[in-house]
């Protein structure tokens, strides 16, 4: 009997051991164990605009795979994809003087932007972490009119009515949650970023 619980608690313990391993190199082959060469613009703006850093890599990594010269078909550029026109609200908004459209590929004006933007929408949208970036993707606008025909999208993303949108918003609350665990046992662990 003794021998059986023995073999069963070993077993449970090499189980245990290949579940951690596996999460530990399926982190590293996504690189949560190496620097984002992004950190200190990432940090700055989160700082600045009291956003969660891995949220805004999450956005980042959703939008652009990190690529700081993306533009997409739509226009978007950067690494937070943000829009000219958009930008150019921005830039008036926290007084960026000698603003041009060439700027958004540099990473700091980017990250800043982008952050700016996410925050005012978290704002905006009372911290609620899907409608922000609901209207991150699909605008304001879109939100609004989606939220008063269907207040439930306030709290499923399945109820957004843009499957781009719904997509969206479902990998960065998904790679969000995957930093912030990731966050938590790189601690646990005491593992330093290279």
């Amino acid at each position: 009997m003794k021998k059986r619980k023995n073999a069963r608690l070993i077993i449970l313990l090499l189980m245990l051991l290949f579940i951690v391993s596996f999460f530990l190199y399926a982190l590293n082959r996504v690189g949560m164990f190496k620097r984002n060469i992004f950190t200190d613009e990432l940090s700055a703006s989160a700082l600045l605009f009291n956003v969660d850093p891995l949220l805004i890599e999450a956005v980042m990594k959703r939008e652009s795979n990190l690529n700081p010269d993306a533009v997409s078909g739509r226009g978007a550029v950067g690494l937070m994809q943000v829009m000219p026109d958009t930008a150019k609200e921005i830039a008036e908004q926290i007084v960026f003087e000698d603003y041009d459209d060439s700027k958004l590929k540099d990473p700091s004006v980017n990250i800043m932007f982008g952050t700016f933007y996410l925050s005012k929408l978290l704002t905006y949208y009372n911290y609620n972490l899907i409608l922000a970036l609901s209207a991150y993707n699909a605008g304001i606008g879109n939100v609004d009119k989606w939220l008063a025909k269907d207040p439930k999208i306030s709290a499923k993303v399945s109820r957004i009515p843009f499957r781009e949108t719904k997509r969206h918003v479902r990998a960065v609350i998904i790679t969000y949650n995957f930093y912030k665990g990731a966050e938590q046992l790189k601690t646990l662990l005491k593992i330093k970023k290279k």
